[in-house]
């Protein structure tokens, strides 16, 4: 049944493809298409055999944040082995997020997933060990190793509530190919649990943590600039509530109750998820009255800041009085909530939070966060501002829960010598 199953998804692929395709292309996003030509060849799997190296760990990520997060495991991997590697990606974001990665020999875009295209794309690059991060789990691309002999493993992975019981559907294709597993390092006891509902031997399930809590540092890189930014607006000694991945959903609510927020004597600071949506922001913001500026113009004097450049939102949770994480009360299952916890800061966020459940139930449980909604944000924001001694030690206490999620590395490599002793 699972044989068939892959059959079919391999028999519908074209016409999905051609879906897909046609919804990118008419949507708000379809600007990520400028470069759609130049991608064909490693969508296809058409690049020269010698441009990819030969006999490398094979590691897999979605994007930027996949790639990022198994920075350092990448690193330990490669000295390990003492082999090249060879990244593949979903996006073209997360390539070149990759290329820019001294261990990383080569990042090229991961093969379309049918079965002909990744077939031609392991015969040409004959991988050594295949690592899938996170929740890419291709069919194709796991059939094809298997029928290959290439030994593959999940590492950093985590499936949603949602998904299994979609997966469930489908579940003797995933039996098929969980059963094929070297070994799954899962991030948490539910992620264990539901792979083990689709099919995943208990024994080859481990529970390791997530690895980029291990990326968290309590110095970010920018401090300095933020420190001169905060500065050059004149907001020394002020509050500052930092808002960070945000949603439109998020934004609006941020923007109805700002005015309120600044007669406090509040300052603002949002990053959005998405810096395509700049347009749309900036007009927002417009029609919202409020005195703003972008931190791409190097304003001197605003009242609420758009971060519109990337890499900075880690080092701008450092000046916040307070802050609030996004993608939580826009139903989107929440995004990093220990980066502003590991740099004491108390951290809200909403109850949308599936992709982040063990660190927003540790955050809860332990005094360093709060729930909040479109009902109580301005006044919890205000309350936390007006007691310091609280504010202070839930700042504390979220950021000991941050620390207590690191790890996981170390976990995941003894994983992996642990299987290539076994294997040896």
């Amino acid at each position: 049944m699972g044989k068939f199953l892959l059959l079919l998804t391999n028999f519908a692929f074209p016409f999905a493809a051609l879906g897909v395709f046609f919804g990118f292309l008419f949507s708000a996003r379809r600007k990520l298409l400028a470069h759609l030509i130049q991608e064909l060849k490693e969508r296809f799997a058409l690049q020269p055999q010698q441009d990819l190296p030969q006999n490398a760990l094979w590691i897999h990520c979605a994007s930027v944040g996949e790639v990022n997060s198994v920075k350092d495991l990448i690193a330990r991997l490669k000295a390990f082995y003492n082999k090249p590697v060879l990244v593949t990606t979903s996006t073209a974001a997360g390539q070149e997020t990759a290329r820019k990665n001294p261990a990383i020999d080569k990042a090229v875009l991961a093969p379309l997933d049918f079965y002909p295209l990744v077939q031609r794309f392991i015969r040409q690059a004959k991988p050594y060990r295949l690592f899938v991060v996170e929740r890419e789990i291709w069919p194709n691309m796991l059939a094809c190793a298997q029928y290959n002999n290439v030994p593959y493993a999940l590492i950093n992975a985590r499936i949603s509530r949602k998904s299994t019981r979609a997966y469930g559907y489908v579940k003797p294709l995933f039996e098929l190919l969980l059963k094929g597993v070297a070994f799954a390092a899962l991030q948490s006891h539910d992620d264990k649990r539901r792979y083990e509902r689709l099919g995943l031997p208990e024994e080859k399930a481990l529970v390791c943590g997530n690895v980029k809590y291990d990326t968290l540092s309590d110095a970010p890189s920018k401090v300095k600039e933020v420190t001169e930014l905060v500065k050059r607006l004149g907001w020394e000694g002020k509050n500052i509530l930092v808002c960070g991945s945000t949603h439109p959903q998020e934004e609006e609510l941020l923007f109805n109750c700002a005015a309120e927020l600044i007669e406090k004597d509040v300052k603002i600071i949002f990053a959005p998820r998405h810096l395509e949506r700049l347009a749309e922001i900036k007009e927002n913001l417009k029609q919202s009255g409020l005195n703003f500026a972008l931190m791409s113009q190097k304003p001197t004097g605003c009242d609420i800041l758009c971060a519109d450049q990337m890499g900075f939102l880690q080092s701008l949770y450092t000046c916040a009085a307070i802050t609030f994480v996004g993608g939580t009360i826009a139903p989107r299952g929440g995004h990093n909530l220990l980066e502003p916890a590991i740099v004491g800061k108390v951290v809200l966020f909403g109850k949308s939070f599936h992709n982040t459940p063990d660190t927003a139930h540790a955050l809860l449980t332990r005094g360093g966060g709060i729930l909040v909604d479109e009902t109580n944000f301005k006044q919890t924001v205000l309350r936390l501002l007006g007691d310091k001694t609280q504010l202070l030690d839930m700042s504390e206490k979220a950021r000991k829960t941050a620390l207590g999620f690191k790890g996981a590395t170390a976990k995941i490599m003894k994983v992996v010598e642990n299987y290539e002793r076994k294997s040896a």
